[in-house]
């Protein structure tokens, strides 16, 4: 009689627990999936009345991929003693998705399997790494771009010029490289004052990263010289895309208080690799040349190195 008396005061205080625990907790027939007892904060998390809940199988709340990936969830939980998902969100009746902390347990009642699953509400916890990702990817893209213009700054094109060359010498691939500045550019300072300077380098960023390819990498190289790599481009492709920039430049209508400024052109130099140089510092000497050229021979052109 006192053992009785024993497991009904257990039973009792398990129960009391059950009912108060501010965690979800779900008790499933280990055979059949089925949904056998819910706890009322689980009711409030999903919104689902314990009527509702009683009809369902695990699978059904639980935001499985498909159907083939709940069995094998839930085979996982048959086989298992414990095991711990943190990656399985949870559906509400409203169909929002619940990110979840999800540890199941395997124990027997009365003879009978029973599967007890601990659901804890992480969705904070998620929306904070989450945040915390975006920023630290924020902080690395602003770490590589240059603030003014947008396009990437000069260390992350020297160290991805690198990268690509041994891509490139290592596969047999070609690769070009266009090094431009804005004609008389001294002269927007002169005589729009620097912030006119500014707008025309905004510009310029901009059509810069309008007409270059995913691949491709658009850098500031320093004061008014920029630099793009193109991965993969033959030097006739790399030729053809300097040559549509020049002319783009000059349809370029830049906005300087109120007025339009004068017509910017651009010079460029275009050099190939392995045609002149297998290294970075030989083929940016050589576009260097090249750009250099360019500006001898009247401006707003495109000369190759080679």
């Amino acid at each position: 009689m006192e053992d009785v008396q024993n497991i009904k005061t257990s039973e009792l205080r398990y129960r009391r627990l059950f009912e108060a625990a501010q965690d979800g907790i779900l008790l499933l027939d280990a055979e059949t999936g089925m949904i056998t007892d819910v706890n009322p904060f689980l009711i409030d998390m999903l919104g689902y009345t314990r009527e509702e809940f009683l009809e369902m199988k695990l699978w059904e709340v639980g935001a499985f991929k498909d159907v083939e990936a709940s069995q094998e969830a839930f085979e996982a939980l048959q086989k298992n003693e414990y095991i711990r998902y943190e990656d399985l969100p949870l559906r509400g009746k409203d169909g929002q998705l619940v990110e979840v902390e999800f540890v199941s347990n395997v124990y027997l009642v009365g003879g009978e399997k029973v599967i007890q699953c601990n659901i804890r509400d992480i969705t904070e916890r998620v929306q904070a790494q989450n945040a915390l990702l975006k920023s630290e990817a924020l902080l690395r893209e602003q770490s590589v771009r240059d603030h003014l213009t947008g396009v990437f700054n000069r260390r992350y094109m020297e160290e991805t010029l690198d990268r690509e060359l041994l891509r490139a010498s290592r596969k047999g691939l070609p690769l070009g490289i266009i090094m431009l500045d804005v004609d008389n550019f001294k002269r927007f300072n002169d005589v729009y004052g620097h912030t006119a300077g500014d707008a025309v380098l905004r510009e310029l960023g901009n059509l810069l990263l309008g007409h270059v390819r995913g691949e491709d990498i658009a850098s500031r190289y320093g004061g008014d010289e920029f630099i793009i790599v193109l991965p993969d481009a033959s030097p006739q492709v790399t030729i053809e895309r300097a040559e549509r920039l020049c002319e783009h430049a000059r349809h370029l209508n830049i906005q300087f208080d109120g007025h339009a400024l004068e017509t910017v052109t651009l010079s460029l130099g275009v050099a190939f690799f392995p045609e002149d140089g297998i290294k970075s510092k030989t083929l940016l000497k050589a576009v260097d040349v090249a750009l250099y050229r360019a500006k001898n021979e009247g401006r707003d052109r495109v000369v190759a190195a080679s």
